[in-house]
């Protein structure tokens, strides 16, 4: 059941802070470990993130819109421009998704089909609450010797389409392991099905959604080989530009939640590793060139 005191159903724009009024986040719904109705680390800090600001916590679900329209950015920008939440946690937080939209709107969809062209306004970040790296896992009856990820040339590697381990491994070093990877459909347990079925060698995939599968499950089918890859993306809050005073506010309350080790103690209660940010707080825009740094 949920465990947040108060996850009600945002319907109604012109979220603000006044004076008994909650504090609004958006959340992408079904995106366990991170965020669901059911509970998930960010429904987590933004609750602590509410309590600390003597408020009381609304959130916004909302589903990433799919297909060639769909720019999850530029979506929650329209939530945050449009008035629908004060701020979104689990944002990713790198320098292209910070740039002034200039005259850009957005189709929002507003429930029955329907959709309103949003005019995006520009977004600040927050300081980060966390980093999500990327872990190398296999069964633990065929042990892997990877120091890089150079050694994966001759292994099945199996990654969820486009995401971010994926595209870490087809830019690697111009596209030299593009012949061993085997691509999985995003979003479910296929990839954790295709390594305990043998029907490859490893999985590439975010370090808390394995904590999260194998905490599930109850089994140990799978193992984290151990291997560190130097890439991890730092995650936080996005708000309007124009609402610095909520901002810096937002980052006192991350700061403490960090020194106090608060943040650690709500990652261990949900059986994931709490994974300090990294400088910088903004990494380079998310693009190809970025990614074959690695």
């Amino acid at each position: 059941m949920r465990n947040i005191l108060l996850i009600l159903l945002l319907t109604t724009s012109g979220a603000s802070l006044a004076m008994g009024k909650p504090l609004v986040v958006c959340l992408e719904e079904n995106a366990l470990p991170y965020s669901d109705p059911e509970g998930g680390i960010d429904n987590d800090v933004a609750l602590a993130v509410a309590d600390g600001l003597g408020l009381p916590l609304l959130i916004h679900w909302y589903e990433t819109e799919e297909g060639d329209e769909g720019n999850p950015v530029l979506q929650v920008n329209a939530l945050l421009s449009g008035g629908y939440c004060d701020i979104a946690g689990g944002f990713p937080l790198a320098k292209n998704s910070f740039a002034d939209p200039g005259e850009q709107r957005y189709p929002l969809e507003t429930g029955g089909g329907q959709r309103t062209f949003i005019a995006l306004k520009p977004l600040a970040p927050s300081e980060p609450y966390h980093a999500i790296d990327y872990r190398l896992i296999h069964r633990p009856d065929q042990p892997l010797n990877v120091a890089d990820l150079d050694d994966l040339v001759d292994l099945k590697v199996v990654a969820e389409e486009n995401s971010i381990a994926d595209l870490l491994l087809m830019a690697h070093r111009g596209g030299i392991l593009r012949n061993s990877i085997h691509h999985v459909k995003p979003g479910d347990n296929t990839l954790f099905q295709a390594l305990i079925k043998q029907q490859a060698d490893a999985g590439w995939i975010a370090r808390h959604r394995f904590e999260s599968w194998r905490r599930e499950v109850s089994m140990k089918a799978l193992v984290d080989s151990g291997f560190d890859h130097d890439f991890s993306i730092n995650l936080g809050f996005a708000a309007l530009h124009s609402n610095q005073q909520l901002i810096e506010r937002i980052d006192e309350l991350i700061i403490e939640l960090i020194d106090d080790e608060e943040l650690e103690t709500l990652f261990s209660r949900r059986g994931l590793t709490f994974r300090p940010p990294e400088p910088p707080t903004l990494m380079p825009p998310i693009s190809q060139r970025l990614f074959q740094l690695y």
